[in-house]
């Protein structure tokens, strides 16, 4: 880059060029010929910053900026001869000319070239700076169009300066419309209120925002997106605007969603397992306490199991088990949580519901099992199921014990003939070895009570 000397320099700026050229192949008048000016020039010039002298009616035309290019500067040449008529400068300007210089006064030639070679320059430069601009913007325009995920620029007044293919495709919009609008301009007004108040909220605190949203895209699928935002600052750190990139974390959502349900339910019957079942129970609990509500609490298993097993085959089995939980989850009633505890085992938890009326919930679910026929395909294959019931003592009982004292009573029904429900004694009735998670089956201390089909 040349470095151009003062103004007042009586010899023109190295390297750049200064040209003659006129319509009928007139010389080179000897004024601006001894400041440099030449006709033609060489083609290892063209990338040079090019001045243009040439009379009147030959920068009228057009022809410089036709052949030096369009960041020349063209100086118009009055001729010498004051007897040749010509327009007023001022009119010459008008055709697209940059400068005008008069002949007949020898002391404005040299300023004329000093200033037009200067100029000339600095356009030469700000064609170079715009020139890398506009190939830097299309090199990132590109990168960004290759990303799968929609990017988008804001100004500060939340108007679009850019944005990517995946954006316009999120939008439903090209870019030549989403560029120069503002959010209400190409999105639903629901949509577009929630948008601005979260740029203007990031415009106003600086920074970054991370956030996700379900959102529906122009085809109409709705996608879980977590949108990634930043603002812009200029180099006194005022921000003039922001940048946004929409991540797609649907896929991630549904394996997230998968995963969940796999760590909460049962594989086989897609029941809540029992780690779930407790978690949600005591929380369940807590609530029914603070509320001054009880809560019963039931354990149940399929009689002679075992049997259905070794006869039909654990295919057979299987389907029971199925069968048997979409029953239960049919007949347990709407705010009771069933899961399956282990094997042929499942718990149920009945919150508001004090002993009496957790026992005949049981006992209705145990007379729907006895009616259903269990086996695959709905064959008729009769199955029975016992249970065992307990509420939760005021005093903070644990759910595990509260558990404990249901599963003796299972034991006590399965002892009695099976195919019923037997209640767990008050754990205030009984030492505290009896209410302890181990407590021994049919132990002397707990007070056994067979319901019949009555209850």
């Amino acid at each position: 880059m040349p470095t151009l000397p003062p103004l007042a320099c009586a010899e023109p700026p190295a390297r750049v060029r200064l040209l003659w050229q006129s319509g009928d192949g007139a010389a080179v008048p000897a004024a601006l010929k001894a400041q440099g000016v030449r006709c033609g020039h060489d083609r290892d010039e063209q990338d040079l910053p090019t001045v243009v002298f040439a009379p009147p009616d030959v920068a009228a035309s057009g022809a410089p900026r036709g052949s030096a290019g369009k960041a020349a500067y063209v100086v118009v040449v009055l001729p010498a001869d004051p007897a040749l008529a010509v327009d007023s400068p001022s009119d010459l300007l008008d055709t697209g000319a940059d400068d005008v210089l008069d002949l007949a006064d020898p002391a404005a030639v040299e300023f004329c070239v000093a200033r037009a070679a200067r100029t000339a320059a600095r356009i030469w430069q700000a064609e170079l700076r715009a020139d890398r601009l506009r190939r830097d913007r299309d090199s990132l325009q590109a990168g960004i169009d290759n990303l799968p995920s929609p990017i988008f620029f804001k100004n500060s007044r939340g108007i679009y300066t850019g944005c990517n293919k995946a954006f316009e495709a999120f939008i439903g919009h090209p870019a030549d419309k989403i560029v120069g609008s503002s959010v209400y301009g190409i999105a639903p007004c629901s949509l577009a209120k929630v948008y601005h108040e979260a740029d203007t909220a990031l415009m106003a605190t600086g920074g970054t925002q991370i956030y996700e949203a379900d959102v529906r895209y122009a085809d109409g699928e709705r996608h879980n997106v977590m949108f990634h935002k930043c603002t812009i600052e200029d180099e006194r750190g005022r921000t003039v605007g922001l940048a946004g990139a929409m991540l797609d974390i649907t896929e991630r959502k549904q394996l997230e969603a998968r995963l969940r349900h796999a760590a909460e339910r049962d594989p086989l019957t897609k029941a809540y397992n029992r780690r779930k079942f407790l978690e949600l129970a005591e929380l369940t609990i807590a609530r029914e306490r603070a509320a001054g509500r009880p809560v019963g609490v039931a354990v149940c298993d399929i009689d002679h199991f075992k049997r259905i097993n070794d006869r039909f085959g654990h295919a057979c089995g299987d389907d029971v088990i199925c069968r048997l939980v979409e029953v239960m989850q049919r007949e347990i009633g709407s705010g009771n949580l069933l899961a399956r505890a282990g094997g042929e085992e499942f718990f149920c938890l009945f919150p508001g519901l004090p002993l009496a009326e957790a026992a005949a919930r049981a006992e209705r679910l145990r007379q729907s099992l006895a009616d259903e026929r269990l086996g695959p395909d709905g064959t008729s294959l009769a199955v029975t199921a016992s249970f065992g019931v307990a509420e939760l003592a005021r005093s903070g009982e644990s759910l595990l014990a509260a558990i404990a004292r249901a599963d003796n009573a299972l034991y006590c029904a399965k002892r009695s003939g099976r195919d019923r429900v037997c209640l767990a004694d008050h754990p205030a009735a009984a030492p505290a070895a009896a209410t302890s998670p181990v407590a021994a089956p049919g132990a002397e201390s707990v007070r056994q009570e067979c319901l019949t089909a009555a209850v």
